[in-house]
């Protein structure tokens, strides 16, 4: 079944910040889908020209130049392009996978745990992460110390959420999504069926958080050798 499976990842480049953070980002995507021998079959979705060829160059074989004349373009650009997809190729899989280039650290257990999960009952296949419902701290702008309120209730408890990190979509839900007038609507009314994230959770949002963890190699390789 995985290889008939394929895989988007969206690279939006519609911002200078944008840019510079997923054309990081893209080089651990690149090492987990040569990793796990799916080059042939990974679309990369930019609305960047330039991002298109710097993933070329990285190795990507096929990319989606995804035209966005407006924040609502650029919003949904993962349903457009996928539907332009569908179109543009006739391509008609049962299922395609959507992974998140803002995860850096998909293991291929987790990958497979996505594949294994789907079950046609479904219309969406896609990961959780536990968190904990907490008192946030925070500085103001002249880093004084303000506490904020509980976000749930006042119990320090472990909650679930949906972490986006990957999602496996029934492709006749997402043409479904698409012909409606607002995607996303439909989408989150969608069948869902969730599966447990057993890998690190992430969530980058710019260069400075890719950068936080050049210094993991080292020190596991160091741990490993204990």
């Amino acid at each position: 079944m995985l290889s008939t499976i394929p895989v988007f990842i969206a690279a939006r480049g519609n911002s200078e910040l944008k840019f510079k953070k997923n054309k990081e980002a893209l080089k651990y995507s690149f090492v987990f889908i040569r990793s796990m021998g799916l080059i042939n079959q990974t679309y990369i979705i930019s609305d960047n020209a330039e991002m298109l060829t710097y993933a070329k160059n990285l190795g990507f074989k096929n990319t989606i130049y995804q035209e966005c004349k407006d924040e609502k373009d650029i919003r949904y650009i993962e349903y457009n392009a996928i539907y332009e997809f569908h179109l543009k190729y006739n391509a008609n899989p049962d299922w395609f996978i959507l992974l998140s280039i803002d995860e850096l650290f998909i293991s291929k257990e987790s990958f497979l745990d996505c594949i294994r999960n789907i079950d046609d009952k479904y219309d969406v296949i896609t990961s959780y992460s536990e968190t904990t419902d907490r008192s946030i701290f925070y500085l103001d702008d002249d880093l004084t110390l303000q506490h904020h309120i509980h976000r749930i209730t006042n119990e320090k408890t472990r909650r679930n959420m949906v972490d986006s990190r990957i999602y496996a979509i029934k492709t006749k839900f997402a043409i479904k999504c698409m012909q409606d007038g607002d995607p996303a609507e439909v989408f989150w009314h969608g069948k869902f069926k969730f599966f447990p994230n057993k890998d690190l959770y992430t969530d980058i949002n710019s260069v400075e958080d890719i950068s936080k963890f050049s210094y993991l190699g080292n020190i596991l390789n160091q741990v490993q050798q204990l």
